[in-house]
């Protein structure tokens, strides 16, 4: 009889817990299936050619895959964030990409980051021609140790990587807590400067890896479900500068300030570059010209055919 008890006690905890893993696995259906808002690359930009660019305005330069569809051509919209004679610092309007800073936990160092190398070879190959990357200035970076940002963010905070690192020399770049604090204010607390909506291709890739890792992970967190966490409008975004916490990077955060993050972990990025501006309108003029040449040759050759 005990034996009974036993086998019939065992049979409704199973049941019980068939039950909560198909309520689990509904609620990943349902969270998976939900459709997302238009982000904010189908709002129409005012934009200013990279000769008249001042602070503040927003560029076009270079195509990178953003609406979803891979068949088109998406330009790449910058804000304009300093001058220095002739070249422009710019950074992508919108959180236009979405990558680790490095595919192993240990790594929170800028120079050795997979971020660092993608950047500067798979994405500055794809999103620019050659005139374009000839006018990318190569940059030497200073990257500081973090604790002058714990200083004055969380000076009762342990920063465990307190040395600076090397100077480093790139094209494309992340920008680091002192440049963001230099261009969007001490503390990076300004959610209506920080926070930046990503494109439907960076919200389709994100969704696909989250459905990945549920379907890799469910039996080992059941009975629980996890959660995305909507992003549509405004998604985390990656500096270069590590974290406060032993094998964590800073991140601006979803509430659009100031957060950190494991290097492991999936984030947006905002390209960031120096573009020689003398440079690219030299190259746009010849360009120009050598099409109005050929234009009148081939007028002319029209002309001789039509006369025989």
């Amino acid at each position: 009889m005990k034996k009974w008890y036993i086998m019939l006690a065992f049979a409704m905890l199973l049941l019980s817990g068939c039950v909560k893993q198909a309520e689990s696995t509904e609620v990943i259906t349902e969270e998976s299936n939900t459709e997302e808002p238009e982000p904010a690359t189908t709002e129409a930009l005012e934009t200013v050619t990279l000769k008249d660019a001042e602070i503040g305005d927003i560029v076009q330069m270079g195509t990178y895959e953003q609406d979803g569809d891979a068949e088109t051509e998406d330009p790449i919209c910058w804000d304009v964030l300093d001058k220095d004679g002739n070249a422009v610092l710019l950074i992508s309007h919108d959180v236009i990409a979405y990558q680790r800073f490095s595919d192993n936990l240990k790594c929170v160092i800028w120079e050795d980051s997979e971020i660092r190398t993608w950047l500067n070879q798979e994405f500055y190959a794809e999103a620019f021609d050659e005139e374009e990357q000839a006018s990318i200035r190569e940059t030497t970076l200073e990257n500081p140790s973090t604790v002058g940002f714990a200083a004055h963010v969380d000076p009762s905070g342990d920063v465990q990587v307190r040395e600076s690192r090397p100077d480093t020399k790139d094209k494309i770049f992340l920008l680091s807590w002192k440049e963001a604090e230099q261009y969007y204010g001490n503390r990076l607390t300004d959610a209506s400067v920080l926070g930046r909506r990503p494109s439907r291709a960076v919200l389709q890739k994100r969704k696909a890896i989250f459905t990945d890792l549920i379907i890799e992970e469910l039996p080992a967190m059941y009975p629980y479900s996890r959660h995305l966490p909507d992003g549509t409008e405004r998604l985390p975004w990656m500096l270069r500068s590590t974290g406060m916490k032993a094998y964590n990077i800073l991140v601006i955060g979803y509430e659009g300030k100031w957060d950190q993050d494991y290097p492991d972990s999936y984030n947006g990025v905002r390209p960031v570059m120096w573009v020689n501006v003398g440079d690219w309108c030299q190259r746009e003029q010849e360009a120009v010209d050598t099409r109005v040449i050929w234009n009148r040759h081939i007028g002319e050759i029209q002309q001789t055919i039509s006369y025989r």
